[in-house]
Order: structure tokens, then C-alpha cells, then sequence
């Protein structure tokens, strides 16, 4: 009995110090404790980079002491090609308020000659930055000290204090877009440069009606594009002259025998069947830092309405085929690369292309 009272105590004075050694070595009262101010604990977030005009984001471990500030570089890490952020963004500073709010500093190049006045900005210039201040809000917030997140670049606010609920997806769909090809003005010899373009693939029969329109204007910069001209959309006496000895282009891969070929530095796409052209479309890929990735990808997901959570808005006729990016219509389709990674198609050709592009379609992106 004396034996075993006194291995008891002997193990109850080891367990006494091993515990004290613990606690004094991080000054803490538990052991939780010693490994923050040691800087071994962690907390998991969610870097928010992009495909096309979406989110995908990418999990990973940052340390808890400093995670606000971690997970904005890591970030700011991001490959080129996986964020709407320019290169050589810098963080500053990352204070994270008691009731939650972030507030993010900075350097000037996050926007990049963007003026920090919304007011001053035009069309474009906003959706770039509300890509950017998106990022940055879904990063944050997925942390649990952080609700809401203000940027600043540069040392000047770039806008109000955003949270997720500032990109919830509104409960009801708008009306898929009207074609677009409807206005216009009625003009001599027109019905003959339609046809002209239809025989070439570039219109459709039905828009062989003699109204120079929409759908005329995005034909005539296809088959400029083609062609090596000027787009401008206006079928002058050089695009005129070019129409008469003019082929049909043919795509550079014959199988499987239905695809869609995208042309970047022509900005046309080519609808395939039989190894031939059926039609050809003017569109507006990814435009510098966005650029749409060259490849063989399928069609792996479709929505007639798909909402863009990062520019908070709705993608008509959208056929995803390489992450976040997909063919998707789009009110302006310039005669250069202008989306944030997609593939913008004008709204006369949204719901043919729509429809060719079915689950499983291969599509070849060509520089």
C-alpha cells in the first residue's frame, strides 16, 4: 500500500509540473493561449479569386494574431490571370473595428488611374473597381471578425463600407434582353449587303430585311474582323468591294463534328457542324488583365439568367465552359477585347449561340 501511495504522488507531482511548464512558457492560463501569442494558431479563410465573372475561391490556412492582413495578401498573391486586382497592389494597413468593419489601405495602384470618385468614372472604369472592392469584401468576411469591409487606395476612400449583402442576387429575374436587331433605318441596296453577309454566314436569312440595324452593324465588324479591316461596323467601298470575293471562314478544328471556335485577336466565334462553318459571330473577349484563357474546354453549365456576383449583375444566355467564364450576352460588344475574362455576344446572335452551345460542346479559344 505505502508503494502505491507513494507512485500516486509522485505521478500527481510530474502531471503538476508538466502542466505549470505549459502555462508558463506562453504566459497564459491554457495552452490555446500560449499558441496564439506564439503565433502557431491559425484561422481558415477563403481567398476570393476569379474565373471569368465569377468567383473561385481557394481555402487556406492564416495565422489568427494577423489574419485580416494575412488573408489580403495572400490575395494580393493571386495569380495575374485569377483576380480583377491590378499587379503591384500593396497593403498598407488592415484595422479591424470591434463592431466588425475592415477598413483596407491600399497603394495607388489597386486603382490604377481609376478616379476614386465614382462620379467621375465611366461604365467601365466602375465595373473594374467594383470587381476589385468585391474580392476584397468576400475575402474578409470570411473571416468571423470581420462584417463589412472599407477600401482605400492610395490614402482616398474608394467607396462606402460593403457587405455579401451588398451582391446578394435580387429574388426576381429580369426579362431576357429583346434581340436588338428591331431599330434602325430602311436603306437603298441594304437588303443586297445583307444577303451578301448572310450567304457568307454572317447574318441569318431573317436578317435579310433591308433595315440597316443592330444585327447589320455586329455582321459587318464580323466579317471586318475577318476580312483584316477597319471595324467600324459600315459597309463602305472597301468593305463592300471585299464582300464580292470573300470566302466563308473555316475553322482550324474539324472534330468532334459540332464545336465553337472563338478567334481572340479576330473577336469573331465560329459555330461549327460537319467540320463547316454555319455561322459567324462578332464578339468581345477579355480585355488586358482579363484576357480570356486560350484552350480546349466543354460546355459544362448553362443559365438563361446567371448572376455575377462580383459586378452584381445578371449574364443573359450564359453557357460557362471554363470556370467563371462563358459565352454570355452583353449590351456592349466593341470592336475590341473588353469583358473581364467571358466572351460577350451581341443580343440578336445571344440566343442562337445559346442554343448551339450545348452541354458538352467542345470549345477551342484561339489566340
Amino acid at each position: 500500500m505505502k508503494t502505491c501511495r507513494c507512485l500516486l504522488v509522485l505521478a500527481s507531482s510530474a502531471c503538476l509540473i508538466a502542466f505549470t511548464g505549459c502555462g508558463s512558457s506562453g504566459g497564459g492560463d491554457s495552452g490555446g493561449d500560449a499558441a496564439t501569442d506564439s503565433g502557431d494558431a491559425t484561422e481558415q479563410v477563403k481567398i476570393f479569386t476569379t474565373g471569368g465573372e465569377q468567383f473561385d475561391p481557394v481555402e487556406k490556412e492564416v495565422p489568427a494574431g494577423d489574419a485580416a492582413r494575412s488573408a489580403t495578401q495572400a490575395l494580393l498573391n493571386a495569380p495575374p490571370e485569377r483576380t480583377y486586382i491590378p499587379a503591384g497592389t500593396e497593403v498598407r494597413d488592415v484595422k479591424v473595428s470591434g463592431d466588425g468593419e475592415a477598413v483596407v489601405d491600399l497603394s495607388d495602384e489597386f486603382l490604377g488611374g481609376i478616379p476614386a470618385d465614382p462620379e467621375r468614372r465611366n461604365r467601365r472604369q466602375d465595373e473594374a473597381v467594383e470587381g476589385r472592392v468585391a474580392q476584397v469584401t468576400y475575402t474578409l468576411t470570411s473571416l468571423k471578425s470581420v462584417e463589412e469591409v472599407k477600401v482605400r487606395s492610395g490614402g482616398l476612400t474608394v467607396g462606402p463600407a460593403k457587405d455579401r449583402g451588398d451582391y446578394a442576387e435580387p429574388k426576381k429575374e429580369p426579362p431576357l434582353p429583346a434581340k436588338g436587331g428591331q431599330y434602325g433605318a430602311r436603306v437603298s441596296g441594304a437588303s443586297r449587303l445583307q444577303q451578301q453577309l448572310a450567304d457568307l454566314r454572317y447574318l441569318p436569312q431573317s436578317g435579310v430585311d433591308g433595315v440597316i440595324g443592330y444585327q447589320t452593324q455586329q455582321a459587318v465588324m464580323a466579317f471586318q474582323a475577318v476580312e483584316g479591316l477597319t471595324r467600324d461596323g459600315v459597309a463602305g467601298p472597301v468593305t463592300t468591294a471585299a464582300l464580292r470575293t470573300a470566302k466563308t471562314p473555316q475553322p482550324s478544328a474539324k472534330r468532334p463534328k459540332r464545336l465553337m471556335e472563338v478567334r481572340i485577336g479576330k473577336g469573331v466565334l465560329l459555330l461549327v457542324r460537319g467540320g463547316k462553318t454555319v455561322r459567324v459571330v462578332h464578339v468581345s473577349p477579355g480585355g488586358p488583365g482579363t484576357e480570356t484563357p486560350t484552350g480546349r474546354y466543354k460546355v459544362f453549365r448553362k443559365e438563361l439568367q446567371s448572376w455575377s456576383v462580383p459586378f452584381s449583375t445578371w449574364l443573359p444566355y450564359a453557357s460557362y465552359f471554363n470556370n467563371g467564364i462563358a459565352f454570355h450576352e452583353y449590351p456592349d460588344v466593341p470592336p475590341y477585347p473588353a469583358s473581364h475574362g467571358c466572351v460577350r455576344v451581341p443580343a440578336p446572335e445571344a440566343p442562337l449561340v445559346y442554343r448551339f452551345a450545348r452541354m458538352g460542346t467542345v470549345v477551342v479559344v484561339r489566340s
